[in-house]
């Protein structure tokens, strides 16, 4: 008897893959939210001189990372339906060192003396567990709060003149994280300062001056008025001041947060 065997071999076909097919081609568009509270004055709150972008993967490793300095856009290739998490910071003169999420999360930006702004107020945005798409924007918010100072002289008694010299921020926030929620670690004793010709504007009604601080999520900062008084029968002599302390609550970025001090009362 004669067996025969049959051998079937099955055979599968590979699938060539392009490999530009992996990516998709994704704009950064970098977006600085604007309301009637934004102004461009001194620090201009508009400017972006410089740009990070940092791109970390799905395990808080860094896949990309750029600085430039003239644009708001940035284009790159990422791989499709992978989940990246991007930090951008603007403003801030050099390359950013982190290597891995974690690290940017931790980061300090550190201002060299308190009004250092002329290159733009510093700015970050974070999107998290975004996938590549054509556009994706990212939505700068200002590292700093801006506070709106005014006077109110109408409960002084007649014949009182308080003339305002400088406005300052006291036990001023000197660094602050890229991420929401910082708190400060060092400070300046005598931070962001408007003077003389400067703070005219809390001499008249309705004038107003602004003032800005970093980030500060606890009560330790304040505003310093210094002025001359004069009375009927107490005044300053020449380059004398009274000084006058408002303590402020908790600071948070990218907002701006009225502050009213009324003046009563006599020396």
């Amino acid at each position: 008897m004669i067996l025969l065997l049959f051998v079937v071999v099955a055979c599968t076909r590979e699938v060539q893959v392009p490999y530009a097919s992996l990516f998709s081609e994704t704009e950064l568009i970098l977006r600085i939210p604007q309301n009637s509270l934004t102004r461009a004055a001194n620090p201009d709150e508009l400017r972006i001189s410089d740009c990070n972008l940092l791109i970390y993967n799905a395990f808080g490793d860094l896949e990309e990372r750029s600085y430039f300095k003239g644009s708001s856009v940035y284009n790159t290739r990422l791989l499709r339906d992978v989940p990246y998490t991007i930090v951008a910071a603007a403003n801030l003169g050099y390359a950013l060192p982190a290597l891995t999420l974690e690290e940017a999360r931790q980061y300090r930006y550190h201002l060299a003396y308190p009004d250092e702004y002329s290159r733009g107020m510093p700015m970050a945005a974070v999107l998290e567990n975004v996938v590549p798409g054509p556009k994706r924007e990212l939505q700068l918010e200002r590292l700093m709060a801006r506070i709106d100072l005014e006077v109110n002289r109408s409960n002084l008694p007649p014949g009182i003149l308080i003339k305002i010299t400088d406005a300052s921020v006291g036990n001023c926030p000197s660094s602050v994280t890229l991420f929401p929620g910082s708190q400060a670690v060092d400070c300046f004793t005598r931070g962001f300062t408007h003077s003389n010709t400067e703070v005219e504007g809390l001499n008249r009604t309705g004038g107003l001056v602004s003032l800005y601080v970093l980030e500060n999520c606890k009560d330790n900062t304040y505003v310093e008025l210094k002025a001359e008084y004069h009375s009927d029968e107490y005044h300053t002599d020449p380059g004398e001041r009274v000084t006058y302390r408002i303590p402020l609550q908790e600071l948070r970025r990218n907002t701006v947060y009225p502050v009213t001090v009324s003046l009563s009362g006599t020396f």
